[in-house]
């Protein structure tokens, strides 16, 4: 069992600052097992992971170490950003919408207010007209009261477009804001660098989808892609030429996926692919496809007039079976990816192919 692992199992039960310190001091002990930065967002991620208040925290961390051995520049960043906390300009402008909505909608009730005001005043105005006209004595008199009758309806029915129309604003107005808010929810949910999906969004996409896909008995497949030698292109070019790879393996899997289908950043160098409605046969194709696309793109060096031409990527693919749970797809296409990478890198592996 892995030290970390055991470390947050052997907790004993505490509670107050008892537990507070003895939460702290596991956490110092694993930035130093693993050689972490000892910086605020590392002790955020260990103290969080041996607290096991969140699973999603552990589930993460538990992957990363797997996979790396240690926490990843990346990986911290990622964790802390999706799980932990949210960047400030993000929380910032979620504060200013809600508080533009929350004007609007004071807005409106003043608006509805004016209008059923006017409306009990020109009530009021039928009650004393039909209650005078009895008693009418002249064709003038008569003549007044249909005349101030006539004012009342005018006004009322001025008085009725301009509050129709401070409705009209109102609404679009909300609506405006809620589509600023619906893209800055979207933002919590890209990878900054590359603009995809990140693993957040992709864990809440692939548990909806094989949701799904159990129900209806859909096809389901999932991919895990991985940068071939990804570590010798920052070694070679530096980390910005890297960040260019990232982002052109990105760009090149969005340009060939449709639009119910999601790639999202899943690590340093991994993505994921989601394929709903997609068979194995149809998303082996599809991955060979990208694969040759993205080895046959060249990636500027910046600042030169170099381009880095062959780099290639591996992929799993796996397709859901009755039973399956995401954890299960993404080890069983880990499992396939491992493969290719063994097998020599630069291909598609699946069940068959």
């Amino acid at each position: 069992m892995d030290a970390a692992v055991a470390m947050r199992k052997e907790a004993a039960p505490a509670s107050g600052l008892k537990q507070v310190f003895q939460n702290a001091q596991r956490a110092f002990d694993l930035i130093k097992k693993h050689r972490t930065p000892p910086d605020p967002k590392t002790y955020a991620i260990w103290y969080a992971y041996v607290e096991a208040a969140d699973p999603r925290v552990i589930e993460r961390v538990d992957s990363a170490i797997a996979e790396h051995g240690t926490l990843t520049p990346f990986d911290i960043s990622s964790i802390f950003r999706e799980l932990l906390t949210e960047e400030p300009a993000v929380v910032s402008a979620r504060h200013s919408i809600g508080m533009a909505i929350e004007k609007e909608i004071d807005e409106v009730m003043k608006i509805i207010q004016q209008g059923v005001q006017n409306s009990d005043e020109f009530g009021a105005s039928l009650d004393k007209a039909n209650s005078a006209l009895p008693g009418a004595a002249s064709a003038e008199h008569l003549a007044s009261l249909v005349s101030t009758l006539m004012e009342d309806n005018h006004r009322m029915a001025r008085t009725a477009r301009e509050l129709n129309q401070g409705l009209t604003d109102s609404q679009n107005q909300i609506a405006k804001l809620n589509q600023e808010l619906e893209e800055v929810q979207t933002q919590c949910r890209r990878d900054p660098l590359t603009s995809v999906a990140n693993r957040r969004a992709f864990d809440e996409r692939l548990e909806r989808e094989i949701r799904a896909a159990a129900e209806t008995g859909e096809n389901l497949c999932l991919a895990m892609a991985d940068i071939d030698h990804f570590k010798s292109v920052n070694d070679t070019y530096g980390h910005q030429v890297g960040d260019a790879v990232l982002q052109q393996f990105a760009s090149v899997v969005t340009q060939n996926i449709k639009g119910q289908d999601m790639v999202a950043r899943y690590g340093g160098e991994e993505f994921a692919i989601i394929l709903p409605e997609t068979d194995l046969f149809s998303a082996y194709n599809l991955l060979v496809k990208i694969k040759y696309t993205f080895k046959n793109t060249e990636t500027p060096v910046e600042g030169t007039l170099k381009t880095i031409k062959d780099v290639t990527a591996s992929f799993g693919l796996v397709r859901f079976e009755p039973g399956m749970t995401p954890r299960d797809m993404i080890e069983r296409a880990d499992h396939y990816l491992y493969e290719a990478k063994n097998s020599g890198r630069d291909r598609v592996k699946a069940k068959g192919f």
